[in-house]
């Protein structure tokens, strides 16, 4: 059942529709209207055909959004965005609760801090997957990114430029929700900023907590929620890294903090300034057991049992799996593969046996797509790894066709998950195109997918987002097959 809204916005009201309650909403947004909660709320209507009621609405909004009062989130997106964090996106991401963002959303009419962090908050829950879309009355192709962009807008507007001087444990928070929001919406360069200055206010800020609300509870799971995603990004975009792991470094409560963001933790540890030295190619070279030892790490950093919800287990098995197929792309960069070893990494199979492990999770679809469109990356890479091992194994058939299998599954796991379809499937199908050109159209026909055009419609800058994309894996194992 849908939730009740408290209040329609001004436009709605006067046509005598439904309203989401959100700012702006769907009726104003497709008839171009600004979409405001300023009238006093009255029992009753106006009289005439909604036609003219609409007309005489856009007559007033003539001077443009510039004429009119400052917008703002209105409360049914608020409330909205608070139940659907506490709802979905806490047990992710456990660093708030409902009495701080409660107490933050009383004071955005009196406070220009709160009003900033609850309007970053809402853009961020808005782009973070699928948690926000029950709350849309009318169809849309792509709502959340519609009104994300809108709250990020906003949010923007009304940063005060010296918030650096004096930083505290709010204003990490809304670094740390643009740049939420602007990954969610696929903007990765202006999200690294932004992940970049959290991290960095939060190193200005030290531990001692702004009041009794933001606690040492709530910064210190904060730093593990800024050092995962920091890594994560690292990872995924060849970034450098700034908060590190010390003796002084925050420590997990085992009574008060939860199981599953110790286990995220676990995985991401290994991640420190030596790797990533050897990741963004600053040190040219490293020892084949100092790698070994490493995929080690990442490989037995989660036990066999875990008790966490199926969206805490999709987040640590995937992100683990994903984390694997990064670090093992090193194995070829270095020439350590071969075909004799005993160990698996140091193989052609290593990524295959990480699908079909993935793919033997069997964990429940909505407990992917919850994550948003950062599982839908992990999932690609995982599929794009595969897909350049297809040519390099062609001469074993039944090794080959069952990797091409496993390939199937990931496109239709894909095509499932945030922003798989339209985006990361035609990528991946276009990487297949290349390399087993022979297999595109069995893989399309199987999952009723369109193939990718022929020759490939790529400019110079979509081929340089899909070669950001794919990565340059195929070309270190083709390097290291020649060799």
């Amino acid at each position: 059942m849908r939730k009740p809204v408290s209040r329609a916005c001004d436009a709605c009201r006067r046509r005598k529709i439904k309203c989401n309650g959100l700012q702006p909403c769907p009726a104003c947004s497709s008839a171009s209207l600004i979409c405001t909660f300023q009238e006093a709320q009255r029992k009753g209507g106006n009289q005439g055909a909604r036609a003219t009621v609409l007309n005489t609405i856009r007559d007033s909004q003539t001077g443009g959004p510039a004429q009119a009062s400052t917008p703002f989130v209105s409360p049914g997106i608020i409330d909205a965005c608070i139940e659907v964090y506490l709802r979905n996106l806490h047990q992710i991401v456990p660093f708030l609760n409902r009495e701080l963002l409660e107490y933050e959303a009383r004071q955005t009419d009196r406070s220009l801090e709160s009003r900033i962090f609850i309007t970053s908050f809402c853009a961020y829950v808005v782009t973070s997957g699928n948690a926000f879309k029950s709350f849309f009355l009318v169809a849309d192709s792509d709502p959340e990114a519609k009104l994300g962009q809108i709250l990020v807008d906003q949010t923007l507007c009304i940063l005060p430029p010296h918030r650096a001087s004096s930083p505290t444990i709010r204003s990490v928070f809304v670094s740390f929700f643009l740049y939420g929001a602007f990954a969610g919406l696929g903007n990765y360069r202006q999200g690294w900023f932004y992940l970049r200055e959290a991290t960095t206010l939060f190193m200005m800020c030290g531990k001692a907590p702004d009041n009794n609300l933001y606690s040492q509870e709530v910064s210190r799971r904060l730093f593990w929620v800024l050092l995962i995603s920091e890594r994560a990004h690292a990872v995924r975009r060849n970034r450098p890294i700034t908060l590190h792991i010390t003796p002084s470094s925050p420590r997990f409560d085992n009574v008060c903090d939860p199981p599953a963001l110790k286990h995220l933790a676990d995985i991401f540890r290994p991640f420190d300034d030596d790797f990533f030295a050897v990741w963004n190619g600053s040190v040219q070279g490293c020892r084949k057991e100092w790698l070994l030892d490493f995929e080690t790490k990442v490989r037995t950093a989660l036990p066999d049992s875990m008790q966490v919800s199926n969206e805490q287990a999709a987040n640590l098995r995937i992100s683990q799996f994903w984390l694997r197929i990064k670090l093992w792309e090193l194995f070829p960069r270095f020439g350590f593969l071969s075909s004799a070893s005993t160990h698996d990494c140091l193989t052609f199979r290593y990524p295959i046996n990480v699908a079909r492990d993935l793919l033997e999770t069997n964990l429940p679809i909505e407990s992917l797509q919850i994550h948003g469109v950062g599982m839908t990356e992990k999932v690609f890479d995982v599929a794009c790894a595969l897909s350049d091992i297809l040519p390099f194994i062609s001469t074993a058939p039944e090794t080959f066709e069952g990797s091409l299998g496993y390939l199937r599954q990931l496109i239709a796991l894909l095509a499932k998950l945030p922003y798989g379809s339209a985006r990361f499937v035609p990528m991946l199908l276009t990487k297949v195109q290349e390399l087993v050109p022979d297999r595109v159209s069995e893989l399309c026909q199987n999952e009723q997918i369109p193939g990718p055009s022929n020759p490939s419609p790529l400019n110079i800058t979509t081929r340089h987002m899909y070669e950001e994309e794919v990565g340059t894996l195929y070309s270190h194992l083709r390097r290291g097959y020649a060799s």
